[in-house]
């Protein structure tokens, strides 16, 4: 019998699987609607984290609100398959009221329940069962073909798992539809995870009393991680880390005594280990948060507010898991500031441009290639996964150390030779033609792939604009943002070059596009730069 194919479900994202798969999440006061066709021929499902964009502060990953991912989840399932309405089935899983906090967090799980059976009630799909609310979460495996799922409490006590709760007005006599089993062992198709399935330990690091409450309750709600020690100051940490095993830990930015990137200084060339900063996400944090990422820090995250526990929280853990799986290494290279020999030169005519697209560990990646070319460059256009507020001064930190203009962009700046222009953080930007020059638009676009700016977006235009006279490189990052629009650049004859394994700090995104197909060469960080030459 052959294997099943077995996808994991990160948070805001949509799964469709045609014949035989299982698809498998953790959930909180997060949902996932399963949707599957008594035919066995598709099968697929979301995990959302709020209902729709109002409610709470806002987040621009599309799919992680309710109502968005449902309608395309459905919309989808029915484009793709040909399958009627009538013959599709759906189950609900999640929505636990685990966050201690007054006010309208305190019933999100609700709420994401309401939205789920809303958008099958609104399309006909009989709900024929599921497994909602309660105090506690849940791990889940949904198997597409069948449309069974089994379901294991995320709870340390041995209490009993509820059964499962058929709406009402169904009847399983009229309803031919798959038990729902609970199981506390793992299935015997469930693979191991990349990382193993140890619980991924975690040092807080903070002196606000309150955002370390916060971090414990967010961890806490998490089966792979494990709060091993939290420090009040710097001085605190070295004394847990001495004596415990920690695989991540969080450092604030700003503390007394001693700072956070200054404890990460005396910290990396010691002991290099995966660090993620808690910043306030202020103008003032930029150049700090920089320097972070430059000694080492792997990622950072928005220092929380209590009321976001429930929109921000699945977010901290899936920073913190990635972290904790990165490469780390040594710093082992300074950029030096550099003086400008010359301003940005020619424009381009349908000529050689390089894009280039990175996410998590980027900045550092970014600076490693563009510090290692000469003033002569042709165009080069960046996205890189970066907050408004710190996108500029990333660029202008660059334009110090580069040998040719760096700058964040602006709508209508023109392609020129020794020139670098970076997306700002919050638009998506475009490479277009304007009058026999080529020019970058920005735009306020919805999110692509969770992502504003996307790597995709930029990639899509650079393909469909010069035909096969350019280059992209995409670098180390999460997620799958860049594959599809590499791709599109592969097939309008342009050159495509991936950051390998070895050199990402996170194998994410250049995977993706290897998977995909569209990578002419995969090479390591002293290797990109002899691609940027024109063929």
């Amino acid at each position: 019998m052959s294997q099943l194919n077995h996808y994991q479900l990160g948070i805001g994202e949509i799964i469709i699987i045609r014949d035989q798969g299982s698809i498998s999440t953790v959930l909180g006061s997060c949902v996932a609607l399963c949707i599957y066709s008594l035919d066995g021929s598709i099968g697929g499902m979301n995990h959302f984290v709020l209902p729709r964009p109002d409610l709470g502060a806002r987040i621009e990953d599309e799919y992680r609100y309710g109502e968005a991912s449902c309608k395309a989840l459905i919309d989808t399932i029915l484009a793709q398959s040909g399958v009627k309405k009538s013959d599709l089935r759906a189950k609900i899983i999640g929505g636990a009221s685990i966050i201690e906090s007054k006010g309208i967090s305190r019933d999100i799980g609700n709420f994401n329940i309401d939205v789920a059976r809303k958008a099958i009630a609104k399309h006909g799909i009989p709900l024929v069962a599921e497994d909602v609310g309660g105090a506690l979460g849940r791990k889940m495996f949904f198997f597409t073909e069948t449309g069974k799922v089994r379901l294991s409490m995320l709870d340390k006590s041995s209490r009993e798992v509820p059964k499962l709760k058929i709406p009402p007005a169904l009847s399983r006599s009229t309803l031919p539809v798959a038990a729902v089993s609970h199981e506390t062992a793992r299935p015997s198709n469930e693979p191991v995870a990349r990382s193993g399935s140890a619980k991924k330990r975690v040092l807080i690091v903070d002196d606000s009393k309150t955002i370390q409450e916060f971090l414990k309750k967010v961890f806490a709600e998490d089966p792979e991680i494990e709060v091993v020690g939290v420090a009040n100051h710097p001085g605190e940490a070295e004394t847990i880390l001495a004596s415990t095993k920690v695989d991540v830990m969080t450092l604030d930015i700003q503390m007394p005594v001693m700072d956070g990137v200054s404890f990460l200084e005396k910290l990396m060339p010691v002991r290099p280990m995966p660090v993620v900063m808690l910043t306030s996400m202020s103008p003032e944090d930029g150049n700090h948060v920089l320097k972070a990422l430059d000694l080492g820090a792997v990622d950072y995250i928005q220092k929380p507010k209590l009321s976001d526990m429930a929109i921000l929280g699945p977010t901290i853990c899936e920073k913190v898991k990635a972290a904790a799986n990165a490469h780390i290494q040594k710093k082992s290279k300074t950029h030096v500031a550099t003086q400008k020999p010359k301003a940005a030169g020619t424009g381009v005519r349908g000529q050689h441009i390089v894009a280039i697209g990175a996410s998590t560990g980027g900045t550092v990646a970014l600076a490693d290639v563009l510090t290692a070319l000469p003033a002569e460059i042709p165009p080069i256009v960046i996205v890189q996964h970066i907050p408004p507020v710190f996108s500029k001064a990333f660029a202008d930190r660059l334009n110090v150390l580069c040998p040719f203009e760096v700058k964040e962009a602006e709508d209508g700046d023109e392609l020129l030779s020794g020139r670098v222009l970076i997306a700002p953080g919050g638009k998506q930007m475009e490479v277009v033609s304007s009058g026999g020059r080529m020019i970058v638009r920005l735009n306020d676009s919805e999110p692509v792939n969770r992502h504003k700016p996307s790597v995709d977006y930029l990639f899509d235009s650079v393909a469909r604009l010069t035909k096969g006279k350019s280059l992209g490189i995409i670098l180390t990052g999460m997620g799958a943002d860049g594959a599809r629009g590499m791709l599109a650049m592969k097939q309008a004859g342009c050159h495509t070059v991936a950051q390998d394994e070895k050199s990402c700090v996170v194998y994410g995104m250049p995977k993706e596009a290897v998977k995909l197909g569209g990578v002419d060469q995969s090479a390591g960080m002293s290797s990109t730069t002899t691609a940027f030459a024109p063929r």
